[in-house]
């Protein structure tokens, strides 16, 4: 596996955004690195990108995969192949990789990320500094909801896959905060529970597991809906649902 070039150092205070992203979403990708997810210095906390990968079947497109990999230098590509229902895969890799980065530092905290957000980088800034990477943070819009039963919903699982009524509550994978403390207690657990389909409610069994608590921020958006100036001047951290033009167009009006 090549590894992203690394661009933190121990001189400052560290976030690593690790960014799920599907194969064939080059285009957003794109998008993500000339808007918010470029390497930054902000408040003297360096900020890194990284986005997951996973794999696909054909030989061309994994060709112009590694190319992307080769000239950014800011993914890593996952050996499983990328589907909705691998997604916990990509979990996997980003808490091995922000709790064991190879050749690089350990960031004090970690943000997982999907391609289709806008992330606001100095709201985020100031929210995690009014954290410790020594507490558990377990962070982010939460969901207590209940398993889909019906064969043909995306997200259906069978009673032998999760034979519990509801499930604990969780962060939606789409916008996580993690601590060190907590990314080090998940990594170190994450492989001796039952692998589930859907990465955001396994991360919420997990959390039980291992006594993190799930804490719930207005500021992490999951519905699709219009953020105003005021909202994100006011503390929003980062809203789904931006396509690549439209992100790129809502990021230059907000820092352009």
């Amino acid at each position: 596996m090549q590894f992203p070039i690394c661009r933190l150092d121990s001189d400052a205070l560290k976030l690593m955004i690790l960014i799920k992203s599907s194969s064939k979403n080059r285009q957003m990708r794109e998008s993500v690195r000339r808007t918010w997810g470029s390497y930054r210095v902000v408040d003297e906390v360096q900020v890194m990108s990284v986005f997951i990968v996973g794999r696909v079947e054909s030989s061309e497109v994994m060709k112009k995969i590694d190319e992307e990999s080769e000239k950014n230098r800011d993914m890593l590509i996952i050996s499983a192949i990328d589907s909705y229902r691998n997604n916990t895969f990509k979990l996997f890799a980003a808490l091995d990789y922000a709790g064991n980065p190879s050749g690089c530092v350990l960031p004090d905290f970690s943000f997982l990320v999907d391609d289709d957000y806008m992330v606001h980088i100095p709201n985020l800034i100031k929210f995690l500094k009014t954290k410790s990477k020594n507490d558990l943070v377990y962070e982010g819009f939460v969901f207590d909801s209940s398993p889909f039963r019906l064969k043909l919903h995306k997200h259906s699982i069978s009673l032998d896959e999760y034979p519990y009524s509801r499930y604990p509550p969780y962060v939606s994978a789409g916008a996580v905060f993690l601590t060190s403390a907590t990314v080090e207690r998940f990594k170190n657990t994450m492989r001796q529970l039952k692998m589930f389909p859907f990465d955001d409610v396994f991360t919420g069994i997990l959390a039980k597991s291992v006594g993190v608590l799930t804490t719930h921020n207005e500021n992490f958006i999951f519905w699709n809906r219009h953020v105003t100036r005021a909202e994100w001047d006011d503390g929003v951290i980062a809203v789904h649902g931006y396509a690549r033009k439209n992100l790129e167009d809502k990021y230059n009006q907000l820092f352009g």
